[in-house]
């Protein structure tokens, strides 16, 4: 890393759940600029992952006093509220994920744009790089957190597939790769596969390539449909926790 930090070097801390560095470079930036939202936004939640609830509430109140709506800050300050330091260090997840868990394997990995997204106290607790879980249910496949808390969904036409795929053996790991008010992708890693389809790939490669994305976030092409049919929203909606 260079002498001087930079976001990059934030957001990669982050993205490895390094919280001890990401507190590290996200002062440094604040040091060299009192008013940079973005950098007192990660410090933050930073201070949040490790346990440190009255210094996560001062860093977002500073952020909130150079934007007094904004959305993060106003939705992290009340889940401080609510949750003990106990609570924040346990929702922690434990293993760091390599930026080469991203990497694309044709047949064997696929990045998804979810649907039926939660609301955004519950996207707000999402990192980049944060491993969730796929819940088949009759018709769509959910993802959810290491709490069983909803997320999004897969779309119609790939959760058929992975219904089928995980009922006949196969084993997948999901990562969270990018997330926005309105959007989740995820990163899905084919691990296993069961005797049935030992020989069928679960996806089609697009890409040779996905690009480890500044932010946490990504824009690639694909030639798979994710619209879902308005009949079968009611069904797909998420079950009540």
């Amino acid at each position: 890393m260079n002498d001087r930090p930079t976001a990059d070097d934030a957001i990669q801390a982050a993205l490895l759940q390094n919280w001890k560095n990401a507190i590290r470079i996200n002062s440094a930036l604040i040091d060299l600029d009192k008013t940079d939202i973005d950098a007192l936004c990660r410090l933050a939640f930073a201070y949040m992952k490790t346990g440190q609830v009255n210094t996560s509430k001062q860093t977002y109140q500073k952020v909130l006093r150079l934007d007094a709506y904004h959305q993060i800050a106003l939705k992290n300050m009340k889940k401080l509220g609510s949750l003990s330091k106990k609570d924040l260090i346990k929702s922690t997840p434990l293993h760091a994920t390599s930026p080469l868990m991203f990497l694309e394997e044709p047949g064997k990995t696929k990045m998804v744009e979810c649907v039926h997204i939660a609301p955004i106290p519950v996207l707000s607790r999402l990192v980049s790089g944060q491993e969730v879980f796929l819940k088949a249910k009759n018709h769509v496949v959910e993802v959810r957190d290491e709490q069983n808390r909803y997320i999004a969904a897969i779309p119609d036409d790939l959760s058929f597939k992975l219904i089928k795929f995980l009922a006949g053996g196969n084993t997948y790991k999901a990562l969270i790769k990018g997330t926005d008010t309105k959007s989740v992708k995820i990163f899905l890693r084919e691990m296993s596969r069961g005797k049935k389809f030992a020989q069928q790939p679960s996806f089609t490669s697009t890409t040779s390539y996905i690009p480890f994305a500044k932010g946490g976030t990504i824009s690639i092409d694909t030639n798979e449909s994710t619209a879902i049919d308005s009949e079968d929203k009611e069904d797909d909606a998420p079950d009540e926790d």
